[in-house]
């Protein structure tokens, strides 16, 4: 109740609406999708109109408007542009060999199965090639699909030139990114964000101890703030290092909170008079971060003096004092921090979209032997659609295309057996409550031509808009629109939407079945090789940020390191996610170790550029560069290793580290801050810990199987 409440105050309701920038992208996206599939619709029924041409090219152009809009992921605009330009080549040859291998049945299959198997295997060729197999695949689908005849053929072709060329103007034109516009946003966002997150902690200070969902709530929020701040770096570019480095210093000093924050309910050295003061200097924060109100942060310095003041009086005099200075200083630092976070930026040309930063996000990793991931890929799919489309017919000779299309989805944006399993799953799932939804829907609507109409354009733009979130989301909302499709058109019965379900079943057992007996890629197998990219990058930041760091260390250079960290630890939980969801007791092994090498990287990142190193004597700094070799070589032992039948023992920095810690003076020994040397050893220390630990619990990781479905 008391989170309830929490959740409908009006000021973290105002910014769960206006703060989020994936909430952003996701309305562009269902806005794109709504528009270039209405646009498409309108026009091309209007010149259908004229010429005599039945409904069915209307239908497949508004596809291909919808879809044409959303496929491009190239990394630049350019490519982008060039992608859906492109995207009329395969659009156009399938359709046509789709209206004309249709009329006999085996050819037809032959050229399905030949269309499913090269869109699978041009993946190879990345973002392009991913959007022109799709929609050379769903162009194929559409003519199944909408029955198209011989005779449509050149009016399905002009309508896919149309749809595509409505579908580039809603997105390059009307509904167009802004590079200058989305970074002021993005950056206002991502300072709401951090006030979003202070406002999640208020309740946790008081809470008796840390329970297993408050720690995924504190994992939540620090994921919150990384997806944010990462939304901001893709935005900028190399030559904009002082923002840059102002966006990892407030997202570092948020973390910094968020762990004095586990750290006073972990410890309980504080009474519950101080618990309440760390509280409300949480809400005076978020309001000072909120909105830059200096009242507000001299309000939040009276609660922090409030809980200095009340420390020497707990039970654990010295635990007490230890925690309260610590949420002092990350709390004052998170909102200094804050401060310098500038309100207005210069605004970038069209011109200066940012590069890709080096090494960071997805890259293909051919094996080194073996078939290539796509190839691979492209079997599987191949042989799950020709066997579905055989179970399929022999259930309905009329909707066996159903169970082909769920096949060929299951393998899409998959790698391993155990994201097929939960691709699979999703689709079956949003299928399920897709047609329970659409049966009422359709029900509502019938024979109101308007009601219909707005509600397939409702559905649209609700299935890509929480598409981010969840591909269940989609497919339900998709189901629904066919539902209100079909009653539109005079075909709908619930019969029907009985046999979708039963197809869909078919198509993602077939496909799970397939991927577990034909060329299986296991889950664990992907797991070890993303750990050791995990591995790699701590190693390579461990280099630049401690041992090599110096006055000359380009920052820039230096955050790049860091981004690297946060996108291969994103693809390591994206990689463990089968086994460590709803599976997790299946692989406990795996679990833990991916918990641990994510703290690894946690830790790793709280270096904060290695800014403490500048800090210290030249005794100490040295001291540190060795422990910094010593971690980085032990980081690349373990990536390495990891294959290995056993971990090697690592040699400790404890020695190094502690020489270190005795050797710093004056005012080294109080400085605080990110730049703080103590806070600097601190987190080496944990580094130096975590290596250790990973050593001993990692080993080769099991082969866990997937529990039967």
């Amino acid at each position: 109740m008391r989170y309830l409440k929490r959740l409908l105050h009006p000021s973290l309701l105002w910014d769960l609406l206006v703060t989020s920038d994936p909430d952003r992208g996701r309305l562009r996206m269902g806005v794109r999708a709504m528009f270039g599939a209405g646009l498409s619709a309108l026009l091309i029924s209007q010149l259908a109109s004229r010429l005599g041409e039945p409904p069915t090219v209307t239908f497949v152009g508004a596809m291909m408007g919808m879809m044409g809009s959303q496929l491009a992921t190239d990394a630049t605009l350019r490519e982008q542009r060039i992608t859906t330009l492109l995207m009329v080549l395969p659009a156009s040859v399938a359709v046509v060999v789709g209206t004309l291998t249709a009329s006999i049945p085996l050819l037809g299959a032959a050229a399905f199965a030949g269309t499913i198997f090269l869109a699978t295997y041009v993946r190879r060729f990345g973002p392009r090639g991913l959007a022109l197999g799709m929609i050379g695949f769903f162009s194929f689908f559409n003519a199944l699909f909408f029955h198209a005849q011989l005779a449509q053929v050149p009016a399905l072709v002009g309508a896919i030139v149309v749809a595509i060329g409505i579908a580039y103007t809603v997105r390059f034109v009307l509904i167009r990114d802004r590079p200058g516009l989305d970074l002021q946003r993005f950056v206002r966002s991502f300072r709401k964000t951090v006030a979003l997150v202070l406002w999640e902690l208020t309740d946790i200070p008081e809470r008796p101890r840390m329970t297993r969902s408050l720690l995924r709530r504190l994992r939540r929020e620090a994921d919150r703030l990384n997806d944010s701040a990462l939304a901001v770096e893709d935005l900028l570019t190399r030559c904009q290092p002082a923002l840059r480095l102002r966006i990892f210093d407030l997202e570092l000093a948020a973390d910094r909170v968020i762990s004095a924050v586990r750290q006073v309910v972990d410890s309980g050295a504080l009474g519950h008079e101080a618990r309440r003061e760390v509280r409300n200097a949480l809400i005076a924060a978020h309001a000072a971060v909120r909105h830059g109100d200096t009242s507000t942060r001299r309000l939040m310095q009276e609660h922090l003096e409030h809980l200095r003041a009340s420390a020497p009086g707990a039970s654990d005099a010295e635990g007490a004092r230890h925690d309260a200075l610590r949420f002092s200083n990350s709390i004052s630092d998170l909102v200094e921090a804050a401060a310098q976070l500038p309100d207005e930026l210069p605004r970038r040309t069209p011109g200066q979209a940012a590069p890709a930063k080096p090494g960071v996000g997805p890259q293909a990793r051919p094996p080194a032997r073996g078939l290539h991931p796509s190839t691979r890929q492209a079997i599987q799919v191949t042989v799950a659609s020709v066997l579905a489309m055989a179970v399929g017919h022999a259930v309905s000779s009329e909707r066996w295309y159903w169970a082909v299309i769920t096949a060929f989805v299951t393998f899409t944006r998959t790698r391993t057996l155990g994201e097929t399993l939960l691709r699979g799953w999703a689709r079956v799932l949003g299928t399920v409550l897709g047609v329970v939804a659409g049966l009422v829907l359709a029900g509502f609507v019938s024979g109101h031509r308007l009601v219909e109409l707005v509600s397939l354009f409702v559905c649209i733009f609700c299935g890509f808009y929480l598409i981010r979130i969840s591909y269940a989301w989609m497919v339900f909302w998709f189901t629904a629109m066919l539902s209100v499709l079909y009653s539109l058109l005079g075909r709908f019965s619930p019969g029907l939407m009985y046999l979708r379900i039963e197809e869909t079943l078919i198509g993602a057992g077939i496909g799970v079945v397939t991927a577990t007996l034909l060329l299986p890629e296991g889950t664990t197998a992907h797991i070890r090789a993303t750990a050791k990219q995990v591995l790699t990058a701590v190693c390579t930041y461990l280099e630049e940020a401690v041992v090599n760091r110096s006055t000359d260390s380009d920052p820039a250079r230096l955050i790049d390191s860091a981004r690297v960290l946060d996108a291969r630890l994103r693809d390591l939980r994206t990689a463990a996610r089968p086994l460590t969801g709803p599976f997790v007791r299946f692989a406990p092994r795996t679990a833990r170790t991916v918990h641990s090498v994510s703290e690894l990287v946690v830790f790793v990142r709280h270096l904060a550029l290695g800014k403490g190193v500048l800090q210290v004597n030249g005794e100490v700094r040295e001291l540190i560069r060795q422990a910094g070799a010593l971690l980085s070589g032990n980081a690349c032992t373990l990536a390495q290793a990891l294959d290995g039948e056993e971990l090697p023992p690592l040699e400790s920095a404890a020695t190094l580290l502690h020489k270190a810690r005795t050797l710093l003076v004056g005012e080294e020994t109080v400085r605080r801050g990110p730049a703080s040397p103590p806070i600097l050893l601190h987190w080496l220390a944990r580094v130096d810990d975590t290596l250790n630990v990973i050593a001993k619990t990692a080993g080769p990781l099991p082969s866990t199987p997937l529990p039967q479905t």
